[in-house]
């Protein structure tokens, strides 16, 4: 059974969420994701997905055939999901909570104030569960190399060099023979030294054709 459309979001009051989803974006892909992690392209992707998303999410809550629509609009989600560069378990889960953020401030349902409350529970958990003195965990970085490493305790030493870090794992994602470089996601501690932390072997993952 299809759901009914919500009565018609006044202009005032959709202005008013959409001021509160960029204002909650904006803290969650600048003012957390961006400052730890230092992808501009991710943090501008979630920014974009989320104001998209918004947008999309109101006209379907007006729309006639309201289920129907949602349904095809996960289903479009679903392919861009798998055409597009897949990501690691930390970045679905902020991809995840900037779907959240647009689903909570697009769907106008119940006070402005409670939408609020929500925007600030996602925000929180974001904040608290990814802090570095909450949950100690390696980082990951995207790095690009001048040179191709064949031989993996070359990469590993020439990772730790430029990162002045230990090295836990490390995976080819492209490798530009042209320019004579190749581009990697790497895993790695901040230590310089850490001889107490047993490392997994430094493996060179060719990237899928």
């Amino acid at each position: 059974m299809d759901l009914q459309p919500q009565p018609a979001v006044s202009v005032a009051d959709f202005l008013v969420r959409l001021l509160i989803d960029i204002a909650a974006i904006f803290i969650f892909a600048v003012a957390i994701y961006f400052r730890r992690h230092t992808r501009k392209d991710l943090a501008a992707l979630f920014a974009f997905f989320n104001i998209g998303l918004f947008i999309v999410v109101t006209v379907i809550s007006q729309a006639e055939a309201a289920t129907a629509i949602g349904f095809g609009l996960f289903a479009i989600l679903s392919i861009i999901r798998l055409r597009s560069e897949p990501f690691n378990n930390r970045e679905l889960g902020y991809f995840f909570g900037a779907l959240v953020l647009g689903l909570l401030n697009g769907i106008a349902t119940g006070p402005l104030a409670f939408t609020v409350i929500l925007n600030v529970i996602v925000l929180a958990a974001i904040y608290g569960l990814d802090h570095p003195r909450v949950l100690q965990a390696a980082l990951r970085r995207h790095i690009t190399l001048d040179a191709i490493h064949t031989d993996p305790d070359t990469l590993r030493a020439a990772l730790e060099q430029r990162l002045n870090a230990t090295v836990l794992e490390c995976a080819v994602t492209a490798i530009d023979y042209v320019k004579d470089t190749m581009e990697l996601e790497v895993q790695y501690v901040e230590q310089p030294r850490l001889e107490a932390l047993p490392t997994r072997p430094t493996t060179i993952q060719e990237p899928s054709a």
